[in-house]
This record gives C-alpha cells, structure tokens and sequence, in this order.
C-alpha cells in the first residue's frame, strides 16, 4: 500500500510514516534538500490557552514554507484548494482565491513536520460518491478529479510543526475538515 500523502507535497516528503492507520506524517525538505524554511502564512492568528504558539487558521488561509536558501515556495496548506472542506464542502469563487497576502509567522527558520490524517475509507465509500467509468469524482466546485487524487488529497484533518532544538515538535496549524 502506498502511505497515502497529499499529491502536491510528495516531491518534498521525506522520512515518511504511517502512523495508527490514519496518520501520515513526514519532514518537509526542499528540491535542494534544506530542511529549514521560512513560514508565511494568509489567515488569522488564534492563541489557544496552554499551547506556546499560536494557530494559523482562517476559512481561507493559506500555508506556504518558503526556503530561504532559493526563496522558492512550497505551498503546505490553501483551505480553498485542499482537503475534503474544499474537495466536497465548500465551494470558493476566485475571489476567495484571489488577493491574500502573505505575512511572514513569527518563527525563525525552523525544520517543519507536516501530519496529515486520513479518518474516510474512501474504498468503503465510494458509493457516497459521485464517480464516473473513468474513476473520476465530481468536486463541490463542479471540477472532477481522479479517485486516487481524491483519496490523498481529501485529507480530513492536519497538524504542522516546528521541530524545537530539543527535537520536540511543536504546532502552528492544525485544523480537523469534515
């Protein structure tokens, strides 16, 4: 079985685990093999009592590492494109998408573990879908996308960490979808 991660961040998984069945977790590493990035974010800051961060959070917040060795991006989160919400719940019309600055997170650079998790048998489910020949299923927004796509990408809950000195982690995202 392949771990399931999201598509468009397996070119900068690394160490992947699959963790109790329905949680996928991996260590970001740019396409030059840093480790360490930058985060920025579009969204709202919510400080929750007993944790030492606050939360990045927002019904269309956006999460991008940014490597500060090439500057490139690695988009991790965008509430309006991934996820099961944005798959099947929510539909975001372009100015949604549109005109979200980012704003640098108040963390020096940091290695990043991002924790996807994976509570839908899609398998189990796949009657609950809309599902042609092809195995395509139709999205909220009217788009369709293959079933294996639909099953690594419709992730229903995530949590993103800093990795501390001490190798402990700890988070500054984390958001249960459906």
């Amino acid at each position: 079985m392949i771990t399931p991660i999201p598509i468009y961040l397996q070119p900068f998984a690394e160490n992947v685990q699959f963790i109790d069945g329905v949680e996928s977790q991996f260590q970001l590493q740019s396409s030059a093999g840093n480790e360490q990035f930058e985060i920025w974010y579009h969204g709202d800051l919510l400080m929750i009592e007993g944790e030492e961060m606050p939360f990045i959070t927002g019904s269309t917040a956006k999460i991008v590492a940014k490597d500060p060795l090439t500057a490139k991006e690695i988009l991790l989160f965008d509430a309006t494109l991934h996820g099961y919400n944005a798959l099947f719940c929510e539909a975001y019309t372009e100015a949604h998408h549109d005109n979200r600055p980012l704003e640098k997170y108040i963390l020096p650079v940091t290695e990043v573990v991002l924790s996807f998790f994976y509570n839908i048998d899609y398998d189990e489910e796949i009657d609950d879908y809309e599902v042609d020949e092809q195995e395509n299923v139709r999205l909220i927004n009217g788009e369709t996308a293959n079933w294996e796509t639909i099953k690594r990408n419709g992730y229903d809950a995530f949590a993103f960490y800093f990795k501390k000195e001490d190798g402990t982690l700890l988070a500054f995202a984390e958001e249960e979808l459906a």
